[in-house]
């Protein structure tokens, strides 16, 4: 979790599929870490990707 309460995880664009660095916003609404307006594709509709990978990314961000 982050320190406003949201938890970081990785979400796919739901149009074009690409992947983001996101927070979960609530349950099934999440926005990309730096892109407040949505995908470059212009999307805004996320699916989180699978939760091994997510579980990664953040181990990984952490290390940093």
């Amino acid at each position: 979790m982050t320190d406003d309460g949201n938890r970081r995880t990785i979400a796919a664009c739901e149009q074009c599929g690409a992947l983001y660095a996101a927070l979960e916003l609530e349950e099934d609404k999440f926005r990309p870490i730096g892109r407040r307006d949505g995908c470059q594709c212009g999307s805004t509709e996320f699916t989180p990707v699978d939760g091994s990978l997510s579980d990664l990314a953040v181990e990984e961000e952490a290390d940093d």
